[in-house]
C-alpha cells in the first residue's frame, strides 16, 4: 500500500483549488469521483504519485480530511490489516473509482484503502 490521494473538504470548491493552483502552484490535473454524486479536482503535487483531491463537503458526511491509500488488492489488504487490529467502518464495498474500505487510526483520522478500477469498459 502507498499513500496516492490526500482529500481536502471544503465549502468553496472553487476558492480552494486556486488557492493550491495559483497559490501554491500545484497544477490541475484532472477530476475523479471517489464518493457519490461528488466530483473531485485533481491537483498534481511535486511528488508524481501522490495527488491532492480537493472535494466539496456539501453533505457534511465528512468532516476531515481523508487520506486515500492505494492498493492492488483491496480484498487481501482489507482482511491482513483487521487480522492486525485495524478497525474498519464498513467492509470494503463498491464505489463510483473502485473497491474501497474505510477506517481510523488511533488518533481518529480517517484512511480509504482503495483499489481503483475503471468500470468504463463495462458500458
Amino acid at each position: 500500500m502507498k499513500i496516492k490521494y490526500i482529500t481536502v473538504f471544503t465549502d468553496d470548491l472553487e476558492k480552494q483549488v486556486s488557492f493550491f493552483n495559483e497559490g501554491m502552484g500545484f497544477e490541475i490535473c484532472g477530476k475523479k469521483n471517489f464518493f457519490p454524486d461528488q466530483e473531485s479536482i485533481l491537483l498534481r503535487t511535486d511528488n508524481p504519485d501522490v495527488f491532492i483531491a480537493v472535494v466539496e463537503n456539501n453533505k457534511q458526511e465528512y468532516g476531515k480530511n481523508l487520506i486515500i491509500l492505494s492498493s492492488h488488492d483491496c480484498l487481501s489488504d482489507y482482511h491482513a490489516l483487521k487480522l492486525a487490529g485495524v478497525v474498519f467502518y464498513n467492509e470494503p464495498q463498491y464505489l463510483p473509482v473502485g473497491l474501497g474500505a474505510e477506517f481510523c487510526d488511533p488518533s481518529g483520522n480517517h484512511y480509504l484503502l482503495l483499489e481503483e478500477r475503471s468500470y468504463h469498459h463495462f458500458i
